[in-house]
């Protein structure tokens, strides 16, 4: 067999040759769909992979539901805890806490599983959480009790609980983990703490009733909301004192920098509406209806559009970041208060 092939190698080398335009043919009739599909496929994975979510907690809900920021839809409700008031993200977007009021506790969930992992008891009306920038360690801030509670994020356990002033309502670390800043809305200041020994280094003067504390990117100052004058305080993180001062009428609520830091929009609960302020000027720029009791607000990471919890409409309004239309309102599951933004 091998001498007759070898004696013959013109014959050979047109059978390989016809052999060889055949597979290629047909590899050219399959080629182009199935690279289409390979590309739509991978394309409509980094689409998913990359959907922006906003996460709502629902008080008289009980639960987080998850919505789709390209859709605005619905795509998933998480049972909680009863008054489930904020959310707030872990640095790295993988963990979702939610602080529950009515039962005393923190919900943590596997923010891209959706998965509940841990249910934490903490102390009387947790209301909101502040996470470690190494996102080990989280503090609930327990406004019925006045206290805050520590919690080890790998064991999901609370190791520590210390006292902070009246009404501890909410909380923000400093970029290096070593500060925690908590507000005392009950007696109008700010504790400065020591994550090193636990203790409170400094009290700062801060504001009755505040409800928000929000640092803006490079650390030079802290803005803290004023409902009962309804102004917005700048403060100096390392001294305490307020640097500057924005009358913003209608009791302000829940603020939110913009990305570039350019822009700061606030929810001004008694008039229902929301504003912009241009912080290089440091005044309104604008100001929109939105609903009835707006409560907390979140942004989106490109600075495109801003999520509003309409508290009495139970509804989150979705707006553009650059004039403040209104893009839709979507139907949540009661007495919508916390908002928060993952990629």
């Amino acid at each position: 067999m091998y001498q007759e092939k070898a004696s013959n190698p013109g014959h050979t080398k047109k059978v390989l040759s016809s052999s060889f335009l055949r597979q290629s043919n047909f590899s050219s009739l399959f080629s182009i769909p199935m690279l289409l599909t390979l590309f739509l496929t991978f394309t409509l994975t980094i689409s998913e992979s990359t959907a922006g979510e906003v996460w709502v907690a629902n008080m008289k809900g009980a639960n987080v539901q998850i919505i789709d920021a390209s859709s605005n839809q619905i795509v998933k409700t998480i049972p909680t805890g009863a008054g489930a008031h904020n959310v707030t993200f872990s640095p790295d977007g993988k963990l979702a806490y939610i602080a529950n009021l009515g039962t005393n506790s923190i919900t943590i969930i596997d923010a891209e599983s959706k998965d509940k992992l841990a249910d934490i008891v903490t102390d009387t009306k947790a209301h909101d959480v502040a996470v470690s920038p190494d996102g080990k360690i989280a503090v609930s801030c327990n406004v019925g009790a006045g206290n805050i509670t520590f919690i080890d994020v790998v064991s999901k356990k609370a190791t520590h609980t210390m006292p902070t002033g009246k009404k501890a309502i909410t909380a923000v670390f400093s970029p290096d983990g070593k500060t925690l800043y908590v507000v005392n809305a009950g007696d109008a200041n700010i504790s400065v703490i020591d994550m090193n020994t636990r203790k409170i280094t400094k009290t700062f003067p801060g504001a009755k009733g505040a409800m928000a504390i929000k640092p803006t990117d490079d650390w030079s100052q802290l803005w803290v909301t004023d409902p009962t004058d309804n102004k917005l305080l700048l403060m100096n993180p390392q001294t305490g004192s307020v640097e500057a001062s924005i009358d913003v009428p209608g009791e302000p609520h829940g603020l939110v920098h913009s990305p570039d830091g350019k822009t700061v929009y606030v929810g001004q609960r008694k008039l229902n509406q929301i504003s912009m302020i241009d912080t290089a000027s440091r005044k309104i720029v604008k100001t929109t209806p939105i609903g009835q009791r707006p409560d907390m607000m979140a942004i989106s990471s490109d600075g495109k559009t801003v999520f509003v919890a309409i508290r009495d409409e139970n509804k989150l309004a979705v707006v553009s970041a650059s004039d403040l239309s209104l893009t839709t309102k979507v139907d949540t599951d009661g007495e919508t208060h916390g908002v928060a933004y993952r990629d």
